[in-house]
């Protein structure tokens, strides 16, 4: 019996994935993809400028602690706020939610949320009594009685770090998808249509090259980031990443010209 084919796709089928395949459609995707990662990375410098003054501010003074957070926070200092852990909590990705609770009225009511890392995370304990360090309102830093101190994702160098990985690996959508784009307006009838095979990526070329060298270190750095591990880390592996994408780009450009040029 011989394999029953399936009919070629329609311009009006929406629920068949040339529909959502098609050449322009692709562009759009890309530039969507390319908007969303320089935005993520236009924050940069603002977060670096933060994490630099975070590490260097000093304690502000005492305040009196209210059961929600401030509306005008104190500027360029550290608040240390007694709390109570309630946790863990669920949170997207790696690590956990932590509530700081802080007695109001002989009560203890809700104050804040942190977002610590697995490592973090593993160091405390629900009904823990502790400090919480805030910069601006948001909490960076758990304070614990024996002296340690928990980091949150938002101490220091992690936040804008974690932004820059992400932009970089939103951006790699604009040379990826516009490479796709252009490899199935090539066996297509137009930007428009839903006709031609299914295009392959054969071979690295200079837009999946650039893709390559965004995607790649960003989602390996992102690894020890979301983990909680030592910044001294992420760098290691974003460094190690980068030489290593590089590599592989020069060693495929090579052997692609060798045998062009045998030719």
């Amino acid at each position: 019996m011989s394999k029953r084919t399936k009919s070629p796709p329609r311009g009006w089928q929406f629920w068949r994935r040339a529909f959502w395949a098609r050449p322009a459609l692709l562009v759009l995707y890309g530039l969507l993809a390319g908007v969303l990662g320089m935005l993520a990375l236009a924050d940069v410098p603002d977060g670096l400028r933060d994490a630099v003054a975070m590490r260097r501010a000093a304690e502000c003074h005492a305040f009196s602690v209210r059961a929600v957070p401030r509306v005008d926070p104190p500027k360029g200092c550290l608040e240390r706020v007694p709390v109570t852990l309630s946790g863990p909590w669920y949170s997207p990705g790696p690590g956990s939610k932590w509530h700081l609770l802080v007695e109001q009225d002989g009560r203890l009511g809700f104050y804040a949320d942190a977002d610590l890392p697995t490592s973090g995370s593993r160091r405390l304990t629900d009904n823990q009594e502790a400090e919480a360090l805030l910069w601006e309102g948001t909490p960076v830093a758990v304070e614990l009685p024996s002296g340690g101190r928990v980091e949150t994702e938002d101490w220091g160098h992690r936040g804008w770090l974690q932004m820059l990985f992400l932009g970089m690996f939103a951006a790699s959508g604009l040379p990826m998808l516009l490479e796709a784009a252009r490899l199935k307006h090539r066996m297509a009838n137009g930007w428009w249509s839903v006709s031609g095979e299914k295009a392959g990526l054969m071979g690295l070329s200079p837009l999946m090259g650039v893709a390559c060298l965004l995607a790649v270190p960003s989602v390996l750095s992102l690894m020890p980031l979301m983990l909680g591990l030592r910044l001294s880390w992420v760098v290691v592996v974003a460094v190690l990443s980068l030489a290593l994408t590089v590599f592989a780009i020069k060693k495929s450009a090579g052997a692609a010209r060798g045998p062009a040029s045998d030719g």
